[in-house]
């Protein structure tokens, strides 16, 4: 086992061998695929009252896929979970199986010719009270019903016998109820709640929701457990909104690697004794992650297991996205060891930052706008001013080749300030010279580095100047 990490005891590291391995093993043109609800659905139906599904297949900006893409064996709706609310209560209880709703659905958009493949389905669907059911009298106002909707699979289950192999069926069990379309393209499942409603309601119009869950499991076998909830991950998502409001590609892929290849503190070899030194020097210890989005690596970390039981796990996004990245952390229920918090890159760090001991800091697709990067290399700045110490794991997706490009030559050692900073500073003032930039490996079209502090001392006034200002 090879870890990358230069300091003793860190909060986290790689072990290289594993991400190496898995670099070899996922094919470089690895697609995620997504089903979406295109137009939504009523927040509440009554039993019995048909609502549409209009659901399509789209890529990770939300574009509909060519028809070469079309899953050949269609897709499946069902009930995923359900739960009810007494009148006089207001907490849920599970449905006994006598009780459940019935979900009936209809094809409204057959395909032009029985060989014709679809992206797009339209359905007509509606929730049925069971037959006994209908002859109860039982007090319950609301059943809460999670639907499933998720591709047929298409190619064979994997044995693990090869490499490849191996390689799907883990990434298929870390997405869960995901299905492969071939060996290089996977589709991701959706999984939208409903109110369903026993009781007769007036005429009045009802809100649609956008939203739908992506559902991930933070386990590093491909045993099949698809029952158990202990370690499934729901992650609430809204197509159309900010940036921060759906799962990227780069997220998804750094929540695998970390699961599969990542190492919390006090898992290495080390002295019992150094252990406790190290305890008893720093008591404040904390992991930061950088523009979270709506939470899945954050819930993925959540749940990591640390040795050390006072490291407090950090999220930041914009003020308007925080409140989503909350609601899912909750919904996983996570340790009260987590904490979100609204951070603007470039601005000055809230008081908690600057005590809070952070030594790792994540970072997922946060350089896609290479404008972006003086501001977010600020805050970095800032951060190593407290812990020069400070390791930093980015993951990139590569879509544009100018950043992709610069990223490369900051590993390669090649990177020239006066022409590739894209900064309007002078180049002694660009501020990736601040720090080392290595390459640790790549899943697919997303690039993992580790970014550590290069400078011996920082001056202060430089880290909160303003571009501007022209200070270095």
């Amino acid at each position: 086992m090879t870890t990358e990490a230069s300091s003793a005891f860190p909060l986290f590291s790689f072990d290289t061998d594993n991400l190496h391995t898995l670099q070899e093993d996922v094919p470089t043109d690895l697609q995620f695929l997504r089903l979406r609800l295109r137009f939504g659905l009523p927040e509440r139906v009554q039993v019995g009252q048909q609502f549409r599904l209009v659901v399509d297949l789209v890529d990770e900006m939300g574009q509909p896929v060519p028809e070469d893409l079309a899953p050949p064996d269609g897709i499946d709706i069902c009930i995923a979970s359900q739960r009810s609310t007494h009148v006089d209560n207001v907490k849920t209880h599970s449905v006994k199986e006598e009780d459940q709703l019935i979900l009936k659905i209809e094809e409204k958009l057959a395909p032009k010719s029985t060989t014709q493949q679809q992206t797009k389905w339209v359905y007509g669907a509606s929730l049925q009270a069971s037959a006994k059911d209908h002859c109860s009298s039982r007090p319950f106002s609301d059943n809460h019903v999670s639907l499933l909707i998720q591709m047929k699979q298409t190619i064979g289950s994997c044995d693990g016998s090869s490499s490849s192999g191996g390689y799907r069926n883990l990434l298929q069990t870390f997405c869960a109820r995901s299905a492969w379309l071939s060996d290089r393209v996977l589709v991701l499942p959706l999984q939208v709640e409903l109110q369903v409603s026993t009781v007769t309601q007036g005429r009045h119009r009802v809100a649609m929701s956008t939203s739908c869950q992506r559902l991930f499991r933070t386990v590093n076998t491909s045993v099949d457990r698809a029952n158990d909830t202990h370690d499934l991950v729901v992650v609430e998502e809204n197509y159309g909104d900010a940036m921060g409001s759906h799962v990227w590609d780069a997220s998804i892929l750094l929540s695998f690697a970390v699961i599969q290849a990542g190492i919390p503190a006090l898992n290495f070899p080390q002295q019992e004794e150094e252990e406790e030194t190290t305890r008893k020097s720093e008591t404040k210890e904390a992991i930061l992650e950088l523009g979270s989005g709506c939470g899945l690596f954050a819930a993925v970390l959540a749940k990591l297991a640390f040795s050390r039981e006072a490291v407090m796990r950090i999220f930041t996004e914009k003020s308007d996205c925080t409140e989503r990245l909350q609601a899912n952390l909750d919904r996983n229920e996570s340790a009260s060891s987590t904490l979100v918090l609204p951070l603007e890159w470039g601005a000055a760090l809230p008081i908690l930052l600057y005590t809070a001991g952070v030594r790792v800091v994540f970072a997922a697709d946060v350089l896609y706008n290479w404008a972006a990067h003086e501001a977010f290399l600020a805050t970095l700045d800032s951060l190593a001013q407290q812990k020069q110490s400070l390791l930093v794991f980015l993951a990139h997706k590569r879509r544009g080749k100018a950043s992709a490009t610069r990223l490369d030559a900051l590993a390669s050692g090649t990177f020239d300030p006066a022409t590739l900073c894209g900064a309007a500073t002078a180049p002694p003032a660009c501020r990736w010279s601040h720090w080392h930039v290595e390459k640790l490996s790549a899943l697919g079209r997303v690039d993992f580095f580790r970014l550590s502090y290069a400078r011996k001392v920082l001056n202060p006034a430089d880290v909160h100047c303003r571009r501007a200002e022209n200070c270095s």
